[in-house]
């Protein structure tokens, strides 16, 4: 579709000069322009509507949902409904239905309701037909051709399952973490990995498609879906990174996002890996600021998404114990989605302290592009410490 065509689309939809100038990366001046001369022509030609649905509200309590779309013609059958709404006839039932006609068009509304099934004893049928899907961690492998003891941190905050033109993601990460933790055991003795989740795991938080103080996002999934994508990838992700470290310890971060969602999710994920023999420990209890100590290290974990101006003095005041007892302290973070470091220095490098915020894996949306967090490479990260000299290496993946 050619630029004329994009803004006689959204002169259709009637969005203003300042959306519709900054949808398109022109100036608001351009577009105008534009516009003039295609209103001008005093015939605007508007491009053919297409069939599809624009919206699916689901409303759990009552066991009902609406489903809005778009078509080029008149639906003058519930057959036509349900296959243009895409509606799933073992779950939904059709109750009601409306259409009302547009210049260009047909708007489409419809209420379904969830089809109830014979009552099951559930409890009973799970116990018959129980076949554990989480099996055993396979054999683990640590490089012994070196010998002093290092810990591989790799922190994939900001994922953003289901969120809009960010359906790649799971493959990304699964190449990113098959790649990092690939590259650092040919090179280092992995006696422990730290492994950060959370920290906008999950695009949204409600069933209603928002964050969790509100906020609108855009999504291309239901809440639900994303979150079974997502269990799925870190469920794969543990059991894969404990095959290449003596202990594996999973550090949760909750994120502005997904406050309550991806809690719900790490701590799922613990029970799933409870046996003592597979040598992982959950932390997973809600703190926003989280500290691991390996040998000489300071490891402070948080989102990153209120102010760093006195990080340092936090960390010191609240773990002043393993602060005294460290020599080298970073704190890794996320929520911008791009790599910087800020180090705060005292009297020499061991007792200072370095601010890194962490690139995403994920794709640029709106927002970011709206507020200018362009440019930024999709990257994840994965660093080395040695148990006594601190940081010796870092790799990274880049999609």
């Amino acid at each position: 579709m050619n630029l004329i065509d994009k803004v006689k689309q959204l002169i259709k939809w009637k969005k203003s000069d300042l959306y519709s100038s900054t949808k398109l990366g022109i100036s608001i001046e351009k577009y105008k322009e534009i516009k003039k001369e295609i209103l001008s022509q005093g015939n605007l030609e508007l491009l053919p509507l297409k069939n599809k649905v624009i919206e699916f509200r689901e409303d759990l309590d009552k066991g009902t949902a609406e489903i809005k779309g778009l078509s080029a013609t008149e639906p003058r059958s519930a057959e036509e409904i349900i296959e243009l709404l895409k509606i799933d006839t073992t779950k939904w039932k059709l109750s009601s239905y409306w259409n009302k006609e547009r210049h260009d068009g047909w708007f489409i509304s419809a209420m379904v309701t969830a089809i109830k099934h014979e009552p099951k004893d559930i409890l009973a049928e799970v116990i018959s037909n129980f076949n554990p899907r989480y099996e055993q961690i396979g054999e683990v492998f640590v490089n012994e051709k070196f010998t002093s003891d290092s810990v591989g941190i790799i922190s994939t905050q900001d994922l953003h399952f289901g969120k809009e033109d960010n359906t790649d993601i799971v493959n990304h990460f699964k190449a990113a973490v098959t790649n990092l933790v690939g590259r650092a055991y040919m090179s280092h003795k992995l006696n422990k990995i730290i492994y950060v989740i959370g920290g906008d795991l999950l695009n949204m938080d409600t069933f209603s498609g928002t964050t969790t103080g509100g906020t609108p996002v855009d999504n291309a999934q239901r809440a639900q879906d994303a979150y079974r994508e997502a269990f799925d990838a870190l469920f794969w992700s543990i059991n894969y990174l404990k095959q290449f470290c003596d202990n594996l310890h999973v550090v949760y971060v909750p994120g502005n996002h997904d406050r309550l969602s991806s809690y719900h999710m790490a701590h799922a994920l613990s029970k799933c890996f409870d046996k003592e023999d597979y040598s992982i420990y959950f932390d997973v209890e809600y703190a926003e600021r989280k500290v691991v100590v390996y040998g000489h290290n300071f490891f402070a974990f948080e989102h990153g998404d209120v102010s760093k101006k006195n990080t340092a003095l936090v960390y010191a005041t609240e773990f002043p114990v393993s602060w005294g007892a460290t020599k080298y302290r970073t704190c890794f973070t996320g929520h911008f989605h791009s790599k910087k470091t800020v180090e705060f220095t005292t009297e020499n490098e061991h007792n200072g302290f370095a601010v890194k915020h962490l690139p995403s894996l994920c794709s640029t949306d709106y927002w970011h592009y709206h507020n200018k967090f362009i440019g930024s490479k999709r990257q994840a990260i994965m660093e080395i410490h040695d148990v006594e000299k601190g940081k010796v290496s870092e790799f990274i993946y880049t999609v």
